[in-house]
Order: C-alpha cells, then sequence, then structure tokens
C-alpha cells in the first residue's frame, strides 16, 4: 500500500501511489488496460510486482508524436509491460545457471594449465597474494586480498579451508574455493601474464563479462527494459563478434547493432563463454533449457510489433540460442 506523500521539496522525490493511483497515472500516459482489465492490473501490482520496477519496461514503446495524445503512448498496454517483466525473470533464471557453469570450467581450466606449466601450486598463489601488498596511510602494512578471505573466515562453506591456511599459504586447489569470482578473474589475468598467453588475457576480459551479468542475475536487476543501439561499455571481444559472424541468419549490420548494448553484449558473451568452456552434457542440459525459455520468449512476440528494441532484440537472442544450443531431437 502506498499513499500520497506530504508537501514535496523536491522536483525529483515523487509521490508514494496506490495501486489504484498508480493505474491512474498509466492510463494518463496513454497505457490501455485492454489484455488486462484494470481489477487484474491493479491485484498484479499489489501481489506480484511493483510500480516502479514495472514501468522502467516502458523504454522502446512509441509515443503520439503530435495532436490532443502528444506525449502519450501510441500502443502500450500494461499486459506487455507484465509480459516483458515475465520473460526478464526467465532470462535471469537462464543466465545465472550458465555464469556459474562458466565459472566452474574457468576454474577447472585454469588448474590445468598451472598443472601443464609445471608451476608449484602453492607458490603462483602466494606471489598472486604478495601482489596485494601495500601500506596504509598510518605506515601499517595491508593486504586487500587477505582482507577479503578473512571476512569469510566464519562462512559454513568456506571458513574450514580458511582456518586451515590462517597463514595463506593455501595451495591453488583451495585457494580458488575462497576468493570471490571477481579475485579469481583476477587471478586467472595474474596467470596469463605470468606464462605470457595472450589468449588467456582475452579469456578474462570476455570472463569480466560473464561476472557482470552475473552479478545482475544475483541482485534481480532489470535486464530487458533498455535493448537500444549505442555506445558500449566495452567493445564486443573480437573472438565473440567472429563466432557470431559464422551464423547465417545474422548480418553483419544485425551483428553490429546489437552487440552495442551492452545488456545483450553480456548476455551473448555469456552464451559464447559456456558454450566454449562447458562440458558436453552441461552444454546439453543448458540447451533444453534455454529452448523452453526461447519459446515463452516468443510467446507473445506480436506484442512488440511496435517496439523495435524489443522485438528485434528477441530475434537475435532467438537466432544465437538456436545456433550454439540446438537441442537433439534424436
Amino acid at each position: 500500500m502506498y499513499e500520497i506523500g506530504d508537501l514535496m521539496t523536491d522536483a525529483n522525490r515523487k509521490p508514494w501511489l496506490t495501486a489504484s493511483e498508480q493505474i491512474d497515472h498509466l492510463k494518463s500516459r496513454g497505457v490501455h488496460f485492454s489484455l488486462m482489465s484494470e481489477d487484474d492490473a491493479r491485484a498484479y501490482l499489489e501481489k506480484n510486482n511493483n510500480y516502479f520496477r514495472l514501468r522502467a519496461y516502458r523504454l522502446g514503446f512509441p509515443k503520439v508524436e503530435e495532436g490532443a495524445r502528444k506525449g502519450e503512448y501510441a500502443n502500450l498496454d500494461f499486459k506487455m509491460l507484465v509480459d516483458l517483466s515475465i520473460v526478464d525473470m526467465l532470462l535471469r533464471y537462464e543466465m545465472l545457471p550458465l555464469t556459474l557453469d562458466v565459472e566452474h570450467f574457468a576454474k577447472v581450466k585454469l588448474l590445468k594449465r598451472i598443472e601443464m606449466e609445471g608451476e608449484d601450486g602453492y607458490a603462483v598463489v602466494s606471489d598472486y597474494i604478495s601482489s596485494y601488498d601495500g601500506v596504509k596511510h598510518d605506515g601499517t602494512p595491508c593486504n586487500s586480498l587477505k582482507d577479503e578471505i578473512l571476512r569469510c573466515k566464519n562462512s559454513p562453506y568456506t571458513g574450514g579451508l580458511i582456518a586451515r591456511y590462517a597463514d595463506f599459504e593455501f595451495p591453488v586447489w583451495a585457494f580458488i574455493e575462497v576468493v570471490s569470482f571477481g579475485s579469481f578473474l583476477y587471478f586467472y589475468k595474474f596467470c596469463a601474464q605470468r606464462f605470457n598467453d595472450r589468449e588467456m588475457l582475452n579469456e578474462f576480459y570476455i570472463f569480466q563479462a560473464v561476472k557482470s551479468l552475473r552479478n545482475a542475475c544475483a541482485h534481480n536487476n532489470c535486464v530487458l527494459n533498455d535493448l537500444s543501439a549505442g555506445d558500449p561499455i566495452h567493445e564486443p571481444r573480437n573472438a565473440v563478434m567472429r563466432e557470431l559472424s559464422n551464423i547465417s541468419r545474422i548480418g553483419s549490420g544485425q551483428r553490429k547493432n546489437k552487440m552495442s548494448n551492452d545488456r545483450i553484449q553480456q548476455i551473448v558473451t555469456t552464451l559464447y563463454a559456456h558454450k566454449e568452456l562447458a562440458s558436453k552434457g552441461v552444454s546439453e542440459h543448458r540447451a533444453r533449457s534455454l529452448a523452453l525459455f526461447v519459446e515463452r520468449m516468443n510467446e507473445h512476440i506480436d506484442y512488440y510489433r511496435g517496439n523495435p528494441q524489443v522485438l528485434t532484440g528477441f530475434e537475435f537472442l532467438t537466432k544465437v540460442i538456436d545456433a550454439w544450443f540446438p537441442v537433439d531431437v534424436n
């Protein structure tokens, strides 16, 4: 239940609205309630989702440019926002396990590489931890990586390992189990530079995109509320773009356009990393789940005929998933 706020002293502050007032506000912006009744919408807002989150999916829907309805949405129904929020939720449920798979297989790959290099499994970790040695302003020695590890000393999952290696003399196989994904990735980069391996260094940047998506999914952030082309924070990795170029149904223009969106770029990069790293059994399992997701994503595709961002975004993801995660019907 939301209540109208008292006097607003800041132009950026908004009043709290009841579900009925939220519906009235949406109607004033041109949102229709034909595919879902106002009563059902009210119940949905009260029990299933919050208004601020749901309205985030309005981006990309065209507005009337002139006349009495200028500035209102041209053809936006409340049910379309609900559908997008459901598809977004299901996307997060698909992507999060994929990111966890990538983390697992990246660890397996790194351990194998360290073994192939003939490295001492203790020395490489000791050298990496020492790279974090520093000094505080008062001259006291410090090490942020050791601090990170110690913050988990009471964890029921990693506390035992941390206590066993209280002197931080971890073997590599134990070390990668007690650090965060982010610290593991920088350890991966450290090893790439130690081995002078450019391919591993490129993988580090690919894994960074995977980590970013994992964090978004784990924190339940909206993903599909902005699929517009633009200037990405990071350019897509060449290896990912090369693999996309092998999908005959995707032209160069569409490939560049869609990968200029940070969200789509991270989704596709995660799919690529999983395809390259995961075992056959895990890939086949994820493929079956992704096929069901694609079917649900496109269930109401007609809703988005007037929203090129969503329509073409769904089409692009469908092509990538179909090509990289084919389902064996035998």
